[in-house]
C-alpha cells in the first residue's frame, strides 16, 4: 500500500497540537495520521531546533524548512538522472517545430528507451522552464443580451429525405452567452445560404436578437481572418445591418474564445444524438427544437445554478427586437468582365458597360435582381434569369459602333432610306432582299453617308448610280467625292443599248462599225 502524503496543513496542525502538549497517540487519532509518521516528523522538527515554547516566527521558519526538506527533493531520482544523460538530445528535440512531450516519449520508445511522460514533463519543467508554456483561461462575465456564440460542429452522417442517401451533417448551434439558452439545427452544408438561414431561424426561435454574435472564421461569415481587422462576408454584413447586431469574429483556431458554444457542440452530441436513430435529418431537427425548448432549457446549469429558461426570461428584456421586414438573402460573388462584355452568374450571361472589360466586379444577386458593382459603385442591374445558358444583354452597354450595327437591322435601314428618298430606298432594296450581315453593314454604311454629305446629295447620288446600274458602295461614294451628283442627268445614255440588242448580245458590235474603223486606218 502506498504511503499517504501528508498535506502542508496537516504538518502545521501536528506541530501546533504537539506544542499544546498533545501526545502522538492523541494527534494520530485526531488527524488520522500514523504515529510512526508523527514521531518521524517531530524528530526532524526537533533536530531543526523546534521546541515546545518556540515563538511564532521561529516555529513558522522551522515548519517551512521542514516542509521543503520533506516535499522538495534535493537529489534527482533515478528517472531524472537517466534523462540527464539525454539532455542534449532533448534540447534538440525541443527546438524542432511541432514537437510535443508525447512525441518525445514516442521517439524514446523507438530507440528502446522506456520513459514515462510524467518524468519527462518534470525534467522539462526543471531544465527548460522558459520553453514550457503554461496555459490558462480567463472567465469573462457577459451581460444579459450582450452576446451569442455560434459555430458548426460535425455530427456524422444523416439521411437526406430528398435523395434518400446518407450525407455528412453538421449541427449549427447558437448559444446565448448569459443564459446558455441554445438553438440547434442540423444541416448538410456550411455555405452562406445555410449560414444566413440558420441565423434567421435562431433569431425567430429566441424571439429577439443579441447585441453581438461571436462567430468562427469560416468563409460564410469572414472572408479574411484577422485578429484586429477581419473582413466580413458581404452577405453576412447585410444580415448584420438588417438585424442590428454586431459580428464579432473570434481569433483564428482558438476555440476557448467561444467556449460556451464549443461546450454546446459536445452537449448536442451527447444529449440529442447519443443512443438515438432518426429516420432522416428532418426528424432530427424536430427533436432538436423540442430538446432546446423543453429539455435543455429546464436543466440546471452548473455554472449559474439556474435553468437557461429562467435566465433567458431576464435576458430577453435586454436583447434587440426583431425587425418587421423579412431579410432577403443576397448572393455576393466576384466575376470577371469578359471580352464579350458579359459576366457569368449561375450559367447565364449578363451584359456590363464596355468600359469595364477585363475588370473584376462584384455581383449581388437576389431572387429578382442581379446587380453589378465596381469599387462600391453599382454600374449595372438586370432582371435575374433562373434558366442556364441565357444571354441578358442591354445593347446600350456596347460601344457606339457595335450599338449602331445592332440597333439598325434590315427593316430599320429600309425605313430610314425611305425617309431620305425614293432613290435611296430603291438603291438599298436591290441588295437587301435576303437577311445578310454583310448587306446589313453595307446598308448602314450607305446611310451614314447622309451624315457626311447630306441626305439631299445621297438621294441624287443614288439616282445617278441607279441610272448607270451600279450597286456598289465604292461607286456611290466616288460619285459623292467627285461631285458627280451635281451634274444633270439625261433620261437615256447615248450609247445605251436597246432591249432588242441586249437579247442578241450586249457585247456584240455592228458590222458597219468595223468597216468605218478600217477606212479610217487606210487613210
Amino acid at each position: 500500500m502506498a504511503r499517504r502524503k501528508i498535506e502542508m496543513l496537516e504538518v502545521r496542525e501536528v506541530i501546533y497540537q504537539w506544542q499544546k502538549g498533545q501526545g502522538s497517540r492523541i494527534i494520530s487519532r485526531s488527524l488520522g495520521i500514523a504515529r510512526t509518521t508523527i514521531r518521524d516528523l517531530l524528530k526532524k522538527a526537533k533536530f531543526l531546533g523546534l521546541k515546545i515554547d518556540s515563538k511564532g516566527e521561529e516555529t513558522e521558519r522551522i515548519i517551512e524548512r521542514l516542509i521543503k526538506e520533506r516535499y522538495v527533493r534535493e537529489e534527482p531520482g533515478p528517472a531524472q538522472r537517466h534523462l540527464s544523460t539525454h539532455h542534449k538530445k532533448i534540447e534538440e528535440w525541443r527546438l524542432s517545430p511541432h514537437m510535443t512531450t508525447k512525441q518525445m516519449v514516442r521517439l524514446f520508445k523507438e530507440e528502446g528507451e522506456k520513459i514515462s511522460e510524467g518524468s519527462l514533463r518534470r525534467y522539462l519543467k526543471k531544465h527548460f522552464a522558459e520553453l514550457v508554456r503554461t496555459t490558462s483561461t480567463v472567465h469573462l462575465e457577459i451581460e444579459a443580451g450582450q452576446q451569442a456564440q455560434v459555430d458548426f460542429g460535425y455530427v456524422g452522417f444523416m439521411k437526406d429525405p430528398l435523395s434518400g442517401k446518407m450525407r455528412k451533417a453538421w449541427a449549427f448551434i447558437m448559444t446565448l452567452a448569459y443564459s446558455r439558452y441554445r438553438f440547434v439545427r442540423f444541416v448538410f452544408k456550411q455555405d452562406i445560404k445555410t449560414w444566413v438561414d440558420c441565423h434567421i431561424r435562431a433569431f425567430n426561435f429566441f424571439g429577439a436578437i443579441p447585441k453581438s454574435v461571436l462567430l468562427d472564421n469560416l468563409k460564410s461569415g469572414i472572408l479574411k481572418p484577422d485578429i484586429y481587422d477581419p473582413t466580413l462576408n458581404r452577405t453576412y454584413g447585410e444580415l448584420e445591418r438588417h438585424y442590428g447586431f454586431i459580428a464579432d469574429p473570434a481569433k483564428v483556431r482558438i476555440a476557448q474564445h467561444k467556449g460556451r458554444v464549443e461546450r454546446s457542440v459536445a452537449i448536442c452530441r451527447q444529449q440529442i444524438l447519443a443512443g438515438r436513430v432518426f429516420k432522416d435529418i428532418e426528424e432530427a431537427n424536430v427533436y432538436a427544437l423540442k430538446w432546446c425548448r423543453h429539455e435543455n432549457a429546464h436543466a440546471v446549469t452548473r455554472t449559474t445554478g439556474k435553468t437557461p429558461w429562467k435566465m433567458f426570461e431576464v435576458e430577453k428584456e435586454h436583447m434587440l427586437s426583431l425587425p418587421t421586414e423579412e431579410f432577403e438573402c443576397p448572393i455576393w460573388q466576384r466575376a470577371l468582365v469578359h471580352k464579350d462584355q458579359h459576366i457569368i452568374f449561375e450559367g447565364s450571361f449578363y451584359s456590363v458597360p464596355h468600359a469595364y472589360v477585363r475588370e473584376t466586379v462584384w455581383i449581388r444577386a437576389t431572387l429578382r435582381l442581379v446587380e453589378i458593382f465596381f469599387e462600391q459603385t453599382r454600374i449595372k442591374s438586370h432582371i435575374r434569369e433562373n434558366r442556364k445558358g441565357q444571354w441578358i444583354t442591354d445593347q446600350k452597354d456596347y460601344p457606339k459602333g457595335a450599338r449602331y450595327f445592332l440597333e439598325k437591322g434590315i427593316p430599320e435601314c429600309l425605313e430610314e432610306a425611305k425617309e431620305i428618298g425614293d432613290s435611296v430606298h430603291a438603291f438599298l432594296s436591290q441588295f437587301l432582299v435576303k437577311p445578310s450581315m454583310t448587306h446589313q453593314r453595307k446598308a448602314q454604311a450607305i446611310l451614314r453617308l447622309s451624315e457626311t454629305y447630306s441626305p439631299v446629295r445621297l438621294e441624287a447620288a443614288c439616282k445617278r448610280a441607279l441610272l448607270f446600274e451600279s450597286t456598289t458602295y465604292r461607286s456611290l461614294k466616288r460619285i459623292l467625292e467627285d461631285g458627280l451628283d451635281y451634274k444633270p442627268l439625261t433620261e437615256e445614255r447615248s450609247n445605251r443599248l436597246s432591249p432588242e440588242q441586249l437579247k442578241e448580245g450586249c457585247y456584240l458590235r455592228r458590222a458597219s462599225e468595223f468597216s468605218a474603223a478600217q477606212e479610217e486606218a487606210c487613210l
